[in-house]
């Protein structure tokens, strides 16, 4: 059988039900952490006609059901209404936890958790929204989930989601492939744009006018904004920079210690604030790969546009002392 797409989660379940001898039958693979509840079993046998339950036809094993499975044992019954489940033990885990989110006892937080755990381990190509949709929890709880259960094991470059369909899960990869595809072929249409890059035809629109505008198809702002800010800096750098006819200063050893002992600038909140912002010894001293390696490389550009625009802030105050000079 193919293999259960995120969009067919609930499986092919026959919908007749026939009798099955409970001899028969296989205990359930719960997603639930404890027992079967024997109050709540015994309650289920004032019912006079309960409900079929779910069984795998490959392994007899049941689905969904084990209360009224235990119910009927109890009233002494030798079978039980039973509907099939066609499908592999993986697909009948993930029916048994849809099965169980929104009739009779509720999966708790902690019993989704525990599903959603192995449901990303039997299908790590579907997305976390598809996996979410079928453990009943929120896409950022699946997003954890996955972390810590797949570690640094080598991660999928696509992901199936809830409609069936694989997207990578980097989207410049397929921005990229579009803009090299729209190069080789100029006159292809979105629809075939999108279907050689793996990409929503909405997506190959937005990757073509950006080719048509001499933008970055994947729109890779930060680091344009980085290189301006940087070409800035440098400019008004070069700019200070400039020989000044005026006589040289001697050269202070330790300029922050000398600032430090002055009496003006230590009494008064100017002054402190100055010294405040003057001292970055932290970054001179062993510090510096601390707080580099502080800040994920996702936000690198982002850091590094921000330590240009302080060069610049400073450099501003630098001319202004020089003015004032």
């Amino acid at each position: 059988m193919t293999e259960l797409a995120p969009r067919t989660q609930k499986g092919p379940i026959v919908p007749r039900s026939e009798p099955v001898a409970i001899a028969a039958l296989v205990p359930a693979d719960s997603p639930r952490s404890g027992e079967v509840d024997l109050a709540y079993a015994r309650s289920l046998m004032e019912v006079r006609e309960l409900p079929p339950i779910l069984v795998c036809r490959r392994t007899m094993r049941v689905i969904d059901g084990m209360h009224r499975l235990t119910a009927a044992t109890l009233a002494g019954r030798a079978d039980i209404d039973v509907r099939y489940f066609d499908g592999d033990e993986k697909e009948a885990f993930v029916q048994a936890v849809q099965a169980n989110l929104h009739r009779g006892r509720r999966l708790s937080q902690q019993e989704r958790a525990a599903a959603a755990r192995r449901i990303v381990a039997a299908y790590p190509q579907w997305s976390n929204r598809a996996i979410a949709q079928a453990a009943g929890l929120s896409t950022k709880t699946v997003a954890a989930i996955r972390r810590r259960s797949t570690g640094n094991e080598p991660q999928l470059n696509s992901r199936v989601g809830r409609d069936g369909r694989a997207r990578p899960v980097d989207p410049s990869v397929g921005r990229e492939r579009a803009a090299a595809h729209l190069r080789e072929h100029p006159d292809a249409s979105l629809r075939q744009i999108a279907e050689a890059a793996g990409i929503s035809v909405g997506t190959a629109r937005d990757v073509r006018a950006r080719v048509e505008r001499g933008e970055d198809p994947v729109g890779r702002r930060a680091a344009v904004r980085d290189d301006r800010v940087l070409l800035t800096a440098v400019e008004r750098n070069n700019r200070l920079r400039v020989p000044d006819p005026r006589p040289a200063v001697a050269p202070v050893k330790d300029p922050l210690a000398v600032l430090t002992r002055d009496p003006s600038l230590r009494f008064s909140e100017a002054g402190r604030q100055l010294l405040r912002l003057l001292d970055n010894r932290a970054l001179l001293d062993a510090g510096g790969d601390a707080l580099s390696a502080a800040v994920p490389l996702h936000n690198r550009a982002a850091l590094t546009a921000a330590v240009y625009q302080h060069i610049d802030t400073w450099l501003a105050f630098l001319s202004m002392l020089e003015r004032a000079g």
